[in-house]
């Protein structure tokens, strides 16, 4: 029998929606959890098994966690009947997990030596067919994202905001700031979490010592003002003794699909307790004072961006200006956060509509990715005259308005600067308040760059890639992209 939206409909309708968090004043834990798992097994059947018991364990409790659908893997659920697994997951958040996971070619391989734009298209090309897989069985799209294995790759975040999907949700040393949630490419990130990424393993022991760790998380959470913890696992691995995919596609092996193999598994007895050992976790936490549990879906309401909530002021512009004269990365505006892409164009356009002495007494921002490639050629010393830098300044504005990213260089008197010296240079007539006569052109470095990975064969560890994988070139359009970075900051409640 096939699965449908209208299969749904009636009986869970309210998965459709996002659920809700209370009003402010009733919001009051200040430590919130996310169980997030990775459904991804589509070689063996028992795993359907486990999804639907996991999924069934949140819905007796009155919650939910989130399962991140891998479009094959839905897409065989439907093939098999089992519509009762797709039923007792639709109860819970349904994400996504990529169109075929780790049958090659994965995300990081085939974006690996693509531009920003070709890796763009060709994620949204290959990952949107199995999004709508995801999209049409659970009749909802996806509450997050994440990359199979350690398939990472920058590309992703552009076809997620043409998806509609909001946060990208996983564990990856690719781009990390603080161990904390963060903005990157306006997409809102939990990634490498530090201490707040946790699981338990199988054995009684080894319960009591998660439980306790999560403690001394959650009350470390509590004394910084509020945060959240991330807390994964994979339906199949409570089955099995090896990877289904590490069976059947390491090392860039890519067997036909009547030559994959069944992964081993753990005998009955030993399931089981891995079932119970998570359920006593799950317990532990669900029963936890002052904590609540929430879906990827929900997430996003916890870290709004205030930064497009309302225009900069003078002041504002002021700070940004004064922080780019010591480093070149996001700013701590107090009631918001800029990220240095977002700092450079509120510069723009304050130098650009100033005149005289007329200032702006407001500036609008729109969001702009980093640039899609480094300059091989630009101007390292000299000056211009102001209406030149204000000219250029103008120039950025429109390119940024009509692309949505930012240029690989600022032309100002037909000169190719790059954006970190643009930034520095209007960021020190701003704060000198210098709107006349020659501005000497300054140097600069993007600092935020060092938030993203440096590529080395230990970002690539993983057993699916072909053995020597690198990606030189697309960690440095990483990089690039660096210019969006910025922290998210918790919604203060109540």
């Amino acid at each position: 029998m096939k699965t449908s939206y209208r299969l749904i409909t009636g009986v869970f309708l309210w998965t459709l929606l996002s659920p809700a968090l209370p009003p402010a004043a009733q919001a009051e834990p200040t430590v919130y959890v996310t169980f997030w798992f990775d459904t991804e097994d589509y070689i063996l059947p028992q795993a359907d098994d486990a999804a639907k018991r996991l999924a069934e364990m949140f819905t007796k409790r009155g919650v939910q966690g989130t399962f991140k659908m891998v479009g094959e893997k839905a897409r065989v659920l439907e093939e098999r009947g089992r519509d009762d697994v797709i039923l007792a997951l639709s109860k819970n958040d349904i994400a996504y997990h990529s169109t075929w996971h780790s049958a090659h070619p994965t995300p990081s391989e085939y974006c690996r030596d693509l531009s920003w734009q070709e890796g763009v298209s060709e994620f949204i090309r290959r990952e949107g067919v199995g999004l709508e897989t995801v999209r049409r069985i659970f009749g909802v799209n996806g509450s997050c994202y994440g990359q199979p294995g350690g398939s990472w790759t920058p590309q992703s975040y552009a076809a997620l905001r043409s998806f509609g999907i909001p946060l990208y949700l996983d564990v990856t040393s690719h781009v990390n700031l603080n161990d904390r949630p963060f903005w990157y490419c306006g997409v809102l990130n939990i990634l490498e979490m530090g201490d707040c990424v946790m699981r338990t393993g199988w054995k009684d022991e080894e319960v009591k010592q998660a439980c306790a760790k999560f403690d001394r998380v959650s009350q470390k959470l509590v004394q910084a003002g509020g945060g959240i913890v991330s807390i994964y696992y994979h339906p199949c691995e409570f089955l099995h003794r090896q990877f289904w995919d590490g069976v059947n596609f390491s090392y860039g092996a890519n067997p036909p699909r009547s030559e994959w193999k069944l992964p081993p598994t753990k005998s009955p007895e030993e399931q089981e307790q891995a079932f119970k050992a998570f359920e006593t976790f799950l317990d532990y936490i669900a029963h936890h004072a002052g904590v609540r549990l929430v879906t990827a879906r929900q997430i996003p309401t916890l870290y709004p961006d205030r930064v497009y909530s309302g225009p900069l002021t003078p002041k504002d512009v002021q700070a940004i200006a004064e922080a780019f004269g010591k480093r070149l990365s996001y700013v701590d505006l107090g009631t918001r956060i800029v990220s240095a892409g977002e700092g450079l164009l509120a510069l723009a356009q304050f130098v650009a509509q100033s005149e005289g002495e007329h200032r702006p007494d407001k500036i609008e921002l729109e969001f702009a990715y980093g640039p899609a490639s480094a300059p091989q050629r630009f101007l390292r010393e000299g000056s211009f005259r102001w209406e030149a830098i204000r000219q250029g300044a103008q120039e950025l504005i429109d390119i940024t308005h009509q692309t949505k990213q930012m240029p690989t260089v600022i032309w100002v008197a037909g000169q190719p600067l790059r954006p970190e010296d643009f930034a520095v240079t209007l960021a020190a007539a701003v704060a000198a308040d210098r709107f006349a006569g020659e501005v000497p052109l300054r140097q600069g470095e993007l600092e935020a760059k060092k938030f993203v990975a440096n590529d080395a064969p230990g970002l690539w560890g993983w057993v699916i890639f072909p053995k020597g994988f690198n990606a030189p070139h697309m960690m440095e359009l990483a990089k690039l992209q660096a210019w969006t970075i910025k922290p998210a900051v918790l919604r203060k409640t109540n």
